[in-house]
């Protein structure tokens, strides 16, 4: 692993991912006034069915191409764009994208803060989900927190 990639993003990452996992861990152990009981009225479908991988396949190959075209007719700031839509989406076929693109397409600088700002618009966009599907308290609760950390998660970029 290079230097410049754990001052980038794998301390950042993991200061991140410690105040997140404590947090949470705090916020499981308070009391619920109305402690409901979930229902579940589906089965739960086994998650390596081939029509899974076939998706995740598709769009890891449609992620390749969108960051090479990005990275060739747009620059750095069309990656950063396309990172920022991709959070709204799924990250992991863009970031697994990203990382073949390294550092022969793309550079490392633009790989990681890519992944930094896609990470962070991922998390926002969960809070605004947690915000309108949930209840009043847990939506802004989550919605603070989540957003709490993709602030945090963009600070390297800013320093």
């Amino acid at each position: 692993m290079q230097s410049g990639i754990n001052g980038k993003i794998v301390y950042p990452l993991c200061r991140v991912g410690g105040l997140a996992v404590g947090i949470g861990w705090l916020w499981s152990k308070r009391r619920d006034a109305n402690d409901l009981k979930l229902i579940s009225e589906s089965e739960p479908k086994n998650p390596l069915e081939i029509s899974a991988a076939l998706l995740f396949a598709l769009l890891f190959v449609v992620m390749l191409i969108a960051t090479h075209f990005a990275i060739v007719y747009l620059g750095e700031r069309g990656v950063y764009t396309l990172a920022t839509i991709m959070g709204v989406t799924d990250v992991d076929p863009f970031i697994m994208g990203l990382t073949q693109a390294t550092p022969t397409l793309t550079p490392l600088h633009v790989a990681s803060s890519s992944i930094l700002i896609a990470a962070s618009s991922n998390n926002v966009v969960k809070g605004i989900y947690a915000f309108v599907l949930s209840s009043r308290q847990t939506g802004t609760m989550s919605l603070a927190f989540l957003s709490g950390l993709a602030v945090l998660g963009l600070m390297p970029l800013l320093i």
